[in-house]
């Protein structure tokens, strides 16, 4: 995170929108004092807006009776508006990626899914995790975009972008490229990811591989696929 904040916004806001580690924060907690309303709860509301007067309340004039046929009448009503708001409630739940419940074929829809990269066949978590990569990836061009990305898919990777040799100030044999499309490339590594030798005695020949190297195939898709135009990936196993 920079030291100096973006102009009109405190550190602490630059942060939530970039968070300096590889993760994404927890979502703040959805639903206020209607999404899920007790009867009683909006029957009193209503109570509460009847006229003045001995036809509305008690001959008093100090409390309504609840008990009364009007009285049943308005809380029967509320339970209607108890189901009318928590359909609202759930409806606006749909309208980001991370909420949806009842949605998620129309946002694949409209994103495309579901993508190749992912493969077939996928459960309904596969297919949100699917989703929410999509819909996070968009606008993905810097290092630190690309790394809590592949955070957010359960990577931990590192990202390395070599320079080409540059005359007074590269130094004979210490170069990390000879020319310069090398500017070009970057260099993922992902951490965890093992390889797998043939052993003597364990392993057969004609079957196993002299060497086998565990792919993210996932990953590498998705990157592949939103990197920058002028950029190549490549994902190093060595």
């Amino acid at each position: 995170m920079p030291d100096l904040p973006t102009p009109g916004r405190t550190s602490l806001g630059v942060y939530q929108l970039r968070p300096g580690k590889p993760v994404w924060p927890d979502f703040p907690a959805q639903g206020d004092a209607l999404a899920d309303p007790a009867v009683d709860d909006l029957a009193r509301v209503f109570y509460g807006l009847l006229p003045s007067g001995a036809a509305w309340r008690s001959p008093d004039g100090a409390a309504f009776e609840e008990g009364t046929w009007l009285g049943r009448f308005w809380r029967a009503l509320a339970g209607d508006f108890v189901t009318l708001y928590r359909r609202l409630f759930r409806l606006s739940q749909e309208s980001t990626a991370s909420t949806l419940v009842d949605s998620l074929e129309d946002w694949e829809a409209e994103f495309g899914l579901p993508d190749p990269c992912f493969g077939d066949g996928q459960s309904r978590a596969q297919r949100l995790r699917a989703l929410l990569l999509k819909v996070r990836s968009k606008g993905t061009i810097t290092k630190g975009d690309f790394i809590d990305l592949a955070a957010s898919a359960g990577y931990v990777i590192e990202i390395t972008e070599p320079r080409p040799f540059a005359f007074g100030f590269s130094e004979t044999g210490w170069g990390e490229g000879t020319g310069a499309a090398i500017a070009y490339f970057w260099f993922v590594r992902v951490a965890g990811v093992g390889a797998s030798n043939f052993e003597f005695g364990v392993s057969q020949t004609g079957i196993n591989s002299l060497l086998d190297i565990a792919r993210v195939t996932d990953l590498e898709c998705l990157f592949r696929a939103i990197a920058p135009a002028w950029t190549r990936v490549v994902f190093d196993y060595s």
